[in-house]
């Protein structure tokens, strides 16, 4: 019998000093980047970088990356192929575009709004027209990032995207993030 507790007791002690740790959370949700190239936005006024979808992803990704923008202006579109496309605009100190989103978010009549996921930063929603709903269901983000003393506001297309292609454009916003070495 005292071998038996001997033995319980050395297998537990052998158990709790195992090599495996258990992560935090914070580690448990990185990100795949597996379908995406990172491109550097320094040369057109922002010091920071994005990861965007590659033509692996299966979304039309298979062209060139176009970062249209005007010298000195505070919008930025970036287009990947027909179906991925961004916009970024410069709101400086302004700190109140999330408060001012979702105030107006709330008073759209013509759209049934849902919201699927909601943090601090960014809101991702999907949008039905409330004459014909379930015909057409669109989905959108709309975020904002603080970085290098500048509130950037970061959208996807009016008039929405699917489902796939939503999830491609969240996870770019979610890298968009300061050069490590500009």
């Amino acid at each position: 019998m005292k071998n038996k507790i001997t033995f319980l007791l050395v297998l537990c002690l052998n158990l709790s000093c195992a090599d495996d740790r258990i992560e935090s959370s914070e580690e448990q949700v990185k990100i795949d980047y597996y379908q995406f190239r990172e491109i550097n936005l320094d040369s057109v006024g922002i010091k920071a970088s994005i990861m965007i979808p590659n033509e692996t992803a299966g979304i039309g990704a298979s062209f060139a990356p176009k970062i249209l923008h005007d010298d000195g202006g505070f919008k930025w579109h970036i287009n990947v192929g027909r179906h991925f496309n961004v916009l970024i605009e410069d709101y400086g100190d302004y700190q109140y575009l999330m408060p001012e989103f979702l105030r107006r978010i709330n008073t759209k009549d013509i759209f049934n709004i849902e919201i699927i996921e909601e943090s601090s930063d960014y809101i991702l929603y999907k949008r039905e027209l409330k004459a014909v709903p379930n015909q057409q269901t669109t989905y959108h983000i709309y975020g904002v990032k603080y970085l290098n003393g500048v509130y950037y506001e970061f959208t996807n297309k009016e008039e929405g995207d699917s489902k796939k292609v939503i999830d491609f454009i969240v996870k770019s916003f979610l890298s968009f993030k300061i050069l490590n070495n500009p």
